[in-house]
């Protein structure tokens, strides 16, 4: 029997298995049975796959990948965002290959994918629909694109999660050491809903015999299992809704509230709020550089991620900054006063302005 039969066997059972406390062992042994079997179909997948046409090099500061299901506007819009001549069409399938550009916006250079629109059972290899999950694996944000015409959210953010990418969410939190001996030993910093023998099951299910397992909070067995899988990502995402010129207007206020937001790629409409959610979304943070005794260069910032610290901007400025690096001087969000003289240790907040006192080499 070939993988995907199993898996498909699987859910059949897991399906059937009705859910309460006294079959929780058993449904927590078959989802993580079922994961498993999906990591190594992916793994298998990934080592035969031809990826040409699909590999892409990261550039820039950051990577968002557009993803919708065919003739939603990705094409359009990257054309819109970025200096990219992607080939558009009100047809399906207009883009083969993964298509890049660079969108310019507060300082950053965001490169934007557009990546061939994706079918039902694209995360089981419909329509190179594997190739595809790949790139979008290693973006830095998700960009959704839906259409009002032919909505289809959950069916392709289920694609999404079903090869292993969470959005929106941390990893859990918990954590597992390995030990000598003494079995599988559970403790929780919160009200534990999952039984401890479900744990246990689970954890001897991946290998472990011996092992302490702390969690630090509340989840259920698809999130235990995610924090004991090694194909997770966590990547942000935002979802907005194209053609907003479709949308019947007794639904206009409640898809505002709902979604990130309404967009028309064709005609230009929301893209300046687009491009700010994009930039705020990938947790970027402009740091003005300044020079002793001169003013602050706020053409051309250095970009960093939220909650990089001065070593941060050391290691990202080219040559040995680090090295020579005395201390600090920062005006701006992050400091309680103008010029206050911070380590390397201090937290940069955006558009905050950094002086840098250097010792010189022999």
């Amino acid at each position: 029997m070939g993988i995907e039969e199993r898996i498909q066997e699987l859910e059949d059972k897991l399906e059937e298995t009705p859910v309460n406390k006294a079959t929780e062992t058993e449904r927590g042994r078959i989802k993580g049975q079922i994961a498993d079997l999906k990591e190594e179909k992916q793994k298998k997948q990934k080592s035969t796959e031809d990826t040409s046409g699909y590999a892409v090099e990261k550039k820039g500061d950051a990577t968002v990948a557009l993803v919708g299901f065919p003739s939603v506007g990705k094409s359009s819009l990257l054309n819109k965002l970025t200096n990219a001549d992607s080939e558009t069409g009100e047809y399906e399938f207009t883009t083969l290959d993964v298509e890049p550009g660079m969108l310019k916006h507060r300082g950053a250079n965001i490169q934007i994918l557009d990546v061939p629109g994706l079918i039902g059972g694209a995360a089981d290899g419909r329509g190179g629909g594997q190739q595809v999950l790949s790139v979008v694996r290693n973006a830095d944000l998700i960009l959704y694109m839906l259409d009002p015409e032919e909505m289809r959210e959950e069916e392709i953010k289920q694609e999404i999660y079903n090869v292993g990418i969470r959005t929106n969410i941390e990893p859990p939190n918990m954590k597992v050491e390995k030990k000598g001996k003494g079995g599988i030993t559970v403790s929780s910093t919160v009200d534990l809903d999952i039984e401890h023998d479900t744990v246990e099951s689970i954890m001897h299910q991946k290998g472990f015999v011996n092992a302490n397992v702390t969690i630090r909070e509340e989840m259920d067995l698809d999130r235990f299992i995610d924090g004991l899988m090694n194909n997770r990502k966590y990547i942000p995402a935002i979802t907005t809704v194209n053609k907003i010129d479709l949308i019947d207007s007794s639904k206009v206020n409640d898809y505002e509230e709902e979604y990130d937001l309404l967009i028309s790629a064709k005609d230009g409409k929301n893209l300046d709020e687009l491009k700010d959610l994009i930039f705020e979304g990938l947790g970027l943070i402009r740091i003005y550089m300044k020079e002793k005794g001169e003013e602050a260069d706020k053409d051309d910032p250095l970009i960093l991620r939220e909650g990089d610290t001065v070593e941060s901007a050391l290691e990202t400025l080219p040559g040995d900054m680090k090295d020579r690096f005395k201390k600090a001087k920062v005006t701006g969000p992050s400091s309680k006063f103008p010029n206050q003289k911070v380590g390397v240790e201090h937290e940069l907040m955006d558009e905050d302005v950094l002086e840098l006192n250097l010792r010189h080499l022999s």
